[in-house]
This record gives C-alpha cells, sequence and structure tokens, in this order.
C-alpha cells in the first residue's frame, strides 16, 4: 500500500505557496518557496494524521496518482500505523497487539517503537508480506 495525499497548491496574490488537502481539512500551510511549502506541507500532514489517529477520528484513505496534483507521503512512523490501521482485516487491533505484547494504543501510534521482526508479525498475522522499499 503506498500512503499519499493528494496536495492542491496555489500561488497567491501576496506571492506565497499555499498548500491544503482536500481530504484532511485541517491540513493547510504556506511558505515562500515552493520547497518550503513542500517541506511545511509534510509536517501538517504528519501532525494531522498523529492527531486524528490518538483521537480515534475518521483517517481518509490515500489518494491514488490517478488524481491530478501533487502527492505527499507522511514519514515512515506515521506511514506504519496507517498500513496497521487500513490493513488489520479480520484481526482485531486487539488481537494483533496481544500477539505482539503490547497495547493497542502503542500498536497504532506512530510513535510505536516495533521492530523489522514486529512487522513482519503484523504482516504474517494479517496475511500479508513485508515490503520495505527506498524512494526518491
Amino acid at each position: 500500500m503506498n500512503i499519499k495525499y493528494q496536495a492542491i497548491i496555489t500561488y497567491d496574490e501576496e506571492e506565497r505557496f499555499f498548500v491544503q488537502f482536500p481530504t484532511i481539512n485541517e491540513a493547510f500551510t504556506e511558505g515562500a518557496t515552493l520547497s518550503e511549502a513542500l517541506s511545511n506541507a509534510v509536517e501538517v500532514l504528519n501532525l494531522s494524521l498523529e492527531g486524528r489517529l490518538e483521537d480515534k477520528m475518521e483517517i481518509p484513505p490515500p489518494d491514488t496518482e490517478k488524481s491530478n496534483g501533487c502527492f505527499i507521503t507522511p514519514d515512515a512512523s506515521i506511514q506504519l500505523a496507517l498500513l496497521i490501521h487500513f490493513n488489520q482485516g479480520k484481526q482485531s487491533l486487539k488481537e494483533m497487539a496481544g500477539c505482539l505484547g503490547v497495547s493497542e494504543q502503542e500498536l497504532e501510534s506512530p510513535k510505536n517503537n516495533l521492530t523489522l521482526s514486529n512487522l513482519e508479525q503484523i504482516a504474517h498475522a494479517i496475511g500479508k508480506r513485508l515490503v520495505i522499499d527506498f524512494v526518491a
């Protein structure tokens, strides 16, 4: 699962770049340069998704690249929490946490300290295979 969210970038009359996420209303930011705006966009996306996870709020599914626009990928720790959130399948969060000896909150938290071995156990429990990749 590739976790990316579509961002709409506009350039305003004050000569600043404004970034907003259509599926995450509270996530918006700006920057004096495009580079600064994109860096800020990653940060605000991370904070918004982390807050939604912690508050057990609805989390929109990641966007597909078939949509138009720029796509922002959250940090790896947020991606991990979302992968668990979106892929638990028939296995309850409580059952997965019990297999690993951690709490449900810890399992779905971006601040967890899961090891590769833990991730492989989770993948096996939900009938999937763990794949790790570096992207530009």
